[in-house]
C-alpha cells in the first residue's frame, strides 16, 4: 500500500482485512512536512535487501540516497507489527525519524506499505538521468509476486520411513487457493535411462490437498518429475515439474560427523563395539589377548581321517583273524 492521505488511516483501512495484511499498525495520521522536506535514508535490514537498491555497490548507492529530493508529505505511523521490519526511514530537519517502507511475510505471500506520500518527486527530481523510479518499481513488484504459490506444487524430499526412496509431495488448490481434496493427480517420472513410469497419486490421509507416494530410485544419475492435476469434472488445474539427482554413492559424504548412532547399530548386530579414537592405542594392546570367536564352515571326507582309518583296519585284520580260527580262509 502506498499513496497521500486517502491511505492507510486516512482511507478507513484500520480493522478491515486490508489493515490487517499491513505491516503496520494504522495509529498516526497524514503531515506535511516543512520546506526541506522528509530525507530517506536505509536501515540495517533495509541495505540487505536487493530489491531495494539499485546500484552495484555501498557508496554508489548512498550517494544516490542523498541526491534524492526532500519528500513533503508522510503517513505517520509509531508502530510495526511483529515480523516487520522496517527497510527505510525518514528524517524530519528536527531529526525526528519515522517509517518511511516496512515489509512482512503474511500467510504465503509478502505485504509491504511504503508510507511516503509524494514519492512522485523522485520522478521529477530523476527526469535527467531518467529510469531509477521505474527500476525500483520494477523490483519491488518483482519481489512482492515472487514466490506466490501455484495451483500445482511438487516437493521432492527424502523419505522419513525408507533410507534411499524419496518422497514426492504434491499440493493442489482450487481456483480460491483452497486446498482441492477431490483431485485426480498423475505424476509421471523419467529416469536417467529415459524409460518412463506413469504414477496415479494417492491423497494424504492427514493434509487435505496433498497426494503422497515414495519412489525408489535404483539407477544412479538424473530423475524428472511432471505432475498433471485435473479437477472432479476433468478440467486442466496445472502441471508442474521438478526433478532430482540419484547418486547413492556420495551419501557417505553428505555429512562431516560420523554416524554414531547407526555405527552402534552396526557393532550390537554384528558383536562389535564402538570405540573412541583416543582408545586405539589400548585396543591394539588387547587384541593379542582378546578372544575372536568366528565360524569357519570346512567340508572333510571322512576317510581322509585317522581315527577311521584305523577302525577300518581294525575291523579287516579281525575279520581275517576269525576267517583263520575258523579254518575258512
Amino acid at each position: 500500500m502506498l499513496g497521500g492521505q486517502e491511505s492507510f488511516v486516512h482511507g478507513d483501512y484500520d480493522r478491515t482485512p486490508v489493515g490487517e495484511l499491513l505491516p503496520v499498525y494504522l495509529d498516526g495520521r497524514f503531515q506535511v512536512a516543512s520546506d526541506t522536506g522528509y530525507r530517506l535514508s536505509l536501515t540495517r535490514e533495509g541495505w540487505l535487501q536487493p530489491w531495494i537498491r539499485l546500484e552495484a555497490t555501498e557508496p554508489e548507492e548512498q550517494q544516490r540516497l542523498d541526491g534524492l529530493p526532500g519528500f513533503a508529505t508522510l503517513n505517520q505511523v509509531r508502530n510495526v507489527k511483529p515480523g516487520a521490519s522496517v527497510l527505510a526511514t525518514v528524517s524530519s530537519p528536527d531529526g525526528e525519524s519515522w517509517p518511511a517502507l516496512a515489509a512482512q511475510r503474511f500467510g504465503r505471500g509478502r505485504s509491504a506499505a511504503l508510507l511516503v506520500g509524494d514519492l512522485w518527486r523522485w520522478h521529477l527530481h530523476d527526469a535527467e538521468s531518467g529510469g531509477d523510479l521505474l527500476k525500483s518499481w520494477r523490483q519491488t513488484i518483482r519481489w512482492l509476486v515472487a514466490d506466490v504459490p501455484r495451483r500445482v506444487d511438487v516437493h521432492v524430499e527424502n523419505s522419513p520411513r525408507s533410507e534411499g526412496n524419496k518422497l514426492i509431495r504434491i499440493e493442489v488448490v482450487d481456483a480460491a487457493y483452497l486446498p482441492l481434496e477431490n483431485a485426480m493427480v498423475v505424476a509421471t517420472v523419467t529416469r536417467p535411462d529415459g524409460s518412463e513410469a506413469e504414477i496415479p497419486v494417492l491423497p494424504a490421509d492427514d493434509e487435505p490437498g496433498t497426494f503422497t507416494f515414495e519412489y525408489h530410485d535404483r539407477q544412479p544419475g538424473v530423475y524428472r518429475i511432471n505432475v498433471a492435476a485435473r479437477g472432479p469434472d476433468g478440467t486442466v488445474i496445472g502441471e508442474r515439474a521438478s526433478g532430482w539427482v540419484s547418486d547413492r554413492d556420495s551419501v557417505e559424504f553428505a555429512r562431516l560427523r560420523p554416524d554414531r548412532d547407526y555405527l552402534q547399530r552396526i557393532a550390537d548386530g554384528s558383536g562389535g563395539e564402538v570405540r573412541e579414537l583416543d582408545d586405539l592405542d589400548r585396543l591394539a594392546r588387547e587384541l593379542p589377548s582378546r578372544r575372536a570367536p568366528f565360524m569357519e564352515r570346512k567340508v572333510i571326507p571322512w576317510w581322509h581321517n585317522g581315527w577311521l582309518f584305523a577302525i577300518a583296519l581294525g575291523l579287516l585284520v579281525t575279520e581275517w583273524g576269525l576267517r583263520r580260527w575258523k579254518g575258512l580262509a
